[in-house]
């Protein structure tokens, strides 16, 4: 490789975030990894988000400005295809990363040059809690991880996971009505070979703030219960190929339709602590009785989402993040393991 070419590009694509962006990329500037590309895309910004970031003028960002704001599917392709780096970060400018995080993802790749990707340990942040993301062993067998994965053993956010950028840019661009787009690329990559992790919290991803901005909270449950299915259904298929037995196809099968199920209800509270009024969320109730069937839990948390206040409800959810945040194992905060 070039001496002058970056290992792993952090790619940073923002739109009307000026008050988050700052942080998002102070964090990618703070890494100890000398062997790293920024890149900062302006997707059609009409908040102060240029003036942020002409206050990084002079540091080590590649900058980009979009006249309009184009889809999501499209500007994370046009970041794909601009990245110098052999591996690629995509950084959501409501998210940041600790300083370690490139050293240490690196590491793990020049160790386990055969790792299909490498996520990390992940701080989810609820307000002012911080959850810490369940996570595997250092390496993994993308079946396995996959697995885990659907049965709720694993959580990944796209923030803590690194890609080669020639295995991003060999698949299929992401369909433009495809909402979950980090899913669409790491459920294809883990069948490319095993799956690597750094247990330690140096991502972190911010799920609720009082603004309710966060993007997919505002995704319709019918929407999300729909693509769920067919990530799901494309997981079975890609598993089936890969040789698993019928014992592993039976189990991921049960697992991805309470997979399914969990995270369409989870949409209903979601949508509905953004604003959504109970006479939508009732309407949605039709759309959404096959997604939700498998598990009378499902039931239940829609059932909540429908009938209380959202005041109400937010406090349940804190209150939910809160129990996990401090009964989850500590060592997922302690050091990375040497695999």
């Amino acid at each position: 490789m070039d001496p002058m070419t970056p290992r792993l590009t952090i790619a940073i694509p923002t739109v009307n975030r000026a008050r988050l962006l700052g942080r998002a990329i102070e964090s990618a500037l703070a890494q100890t990894s000398p062997d790293i590309e920024i890149m900062v895309s302006d997707n059609g910004s009409t908040d102060e988000t240029p003036a942020v970031i002409e206050r990084y003028a002079g540091r080590d960002l590649r900058v980009f400005r979009h006249s309009s704001t184009m889809s999501a599917a499209k500007h994370g392709r046009f970041l794909m295809e601009q990245a110098r780096g052999e591996y690629f970060l995509g950084l959501s400018d409501d998210d940041f990363i600790e300083p370690e995080f490139a050293a240490e993802v690196l590491a793990l790749f020049d160790r386990h040059p055969e790792l299909s990707f490498v996520y990390t340990g992940c701080a989810v942040h609820y307000e002012d809690h911080r959850v810490p993301a369940l996570v595997g062993p250092p390496v993994e067998p993308g079946l396995a991880f996959m697995a885990a994965y659907y049965a709720g053993a694993r959580e990944l956010s796209w923030c803590a996971c690194v890609t080669r950028v020639r295995d991003l840019l060999a698949l299929e661009p992401q369909p433009e009505d495809r909402i979950l787009g980090d899913m669409y690329f790491w459920t294809k990559l883990a069948f490319k070979g095993p799956v690597g992790c750094i247990p330690r919290l140096v991502s972190n991803y911010v799920l609720l703030r009082s603004q309710n901005d966060n993007i997919s909270h505002g995704t319709p449950p019918p929407v999300w219960g729909h693509e769920a299915r067919l990530l799901a259904d494309e997981v079975i298929d890609a598993s089936r190929q890969a040789g698993a037995d019928a014992g592993y196809l039976s189990r991921l099968r049960a697992n991805c339709r309470r997979y399914v199920a969990r995270s369409t209800a989870n949409q209903f509270v979601w949508c509905r602590i953004r604003g959504a009024s109970p006479a939508r969320a009732w309407g949605w109730i039709s759309s959404c009785g096959s997604y939700l069937s498998p598990s009378p839990a499902a039931w239940a948390r829609v059932m909540a989402a429908l009938l209380m206040p959202r005041g109400s409800l937010r406090r349940l959810v804190l209150s939910g993040a809160d129990r996990r945040s401090k009964g989850r194992c500590s060592n997922t905060c302690g050091s990375t393991s040497q695999a």
